[in-house]
């Protein structure tokens, strides 16, 4: 196995952690996702519930983290998790039991597998709609008491601005024309 594609003990307990609060989060809120999590899937899928995509993500993260705990137990020869335990004690057994034996679950798995932790995570994270792609601009703010560089474009469903990190000044779509205008002459006088 090449170490060097290993994760270290903190990144992976980073990824435990933000996996069972992300549990926590659906376990409180109950969002409905804002994007399709399945491209395969018919465009506009409507949920029976406002909660039943939230309640299927939770019993995942449940059952991926008490998953990881029964192997790790089971390879250290400790008890393994109960099975039947609620959603709740399983997220809270799971993260008790691996929180501390990261390294332990590095050196026994493939790094391969032990991707699926975060990828969960981020999947559910980009259904929520929580990640926007954002893009630094190569021009000065437009605001007369601020001329920074630090203009970033975020672009999301419904929502498309650009927003100076600097000092607040907002760009709304309808004046985009003249902010093109102002790229075209700031990049030509450079």
């Amino acid at each position: 196995m090449n170490q060097d594609r290993k994760p270290k003990p903190e990144k992976l307990r980073t990824d435990i952690y933000r996996l069972a609060l992300d549990w926590v989060h659906l376990n409180l809120e109950l969002p409905q996702p804002a994007a399709n999590p399945d491209s395969r899937r018919p465009k506009h899928r409507e949920y029976g519930h406002l909660a039943e995509w939230a309640s299927d993500r939770k019993k995942e993260i449940s059952d991926m983290l008490a998953s990881w705990h029964e192997y790790l137990a089971t390879e250290r020869n400790e008890t393994p998790p109960p099975a039947t335990a609620a959603e709740q004690v399983r997220v809270t057994k799971a993260w008790q039991y691996l929180e501390t034996r990261c390294q332990q679950l590095i050196e026994l798995v493939e790094p391969e597998a032990l991707k699926e932790i975060p990828d969960l995570h981020h999947t559910i994270r980009r259904t929520l709609g929580y990640t926007k792609p954002r893009y630094t601009l190569p021009i000065p703010c437009p605001s007369t008491d601020c001329g920074l560089r630090t203009l970033i474009r975020t672009a999301a469903v419904g929502q498309d601005f650009i927003t100076c990190e600097s000092c607040g000044y907002t760009i709304k779509e309808t004046h985009y024309p003249l902010l093109i205008r102002m790229t075209f002459d700031t990049l030509l006088n450079q």
